[in-house]
């Protein structure tokens, strides 16, 4: 494929892809989805109980 086809099909790539970012609206979050990413989720290490690594480490 030539350069010049090539830099046309990305400009075309693009501009299509620009037109449907601005053309089609983004969906909001909706409270099931917040509630997935909730589950999984880091724990927060500082409520966290302490671990038992002193347990199971050399002395």
């Amino acid at each position: 494929m030539r350069t010049t086809r090539c830099l046309l099909l990305a400009l075309l790539i693009a501009g299509t892809g620009l037109a449907l970012r601005l053309g089609l609206p983004v969906a909001p979050v909706d409270a099931p989805f917040r509630a997935v990413l909730k589950a999984y989720a880091a724990p927060d290490p500082s409520a966290a109980e302490p671990s038992n690594t002193a347990e199971t480490s050399a002395p």
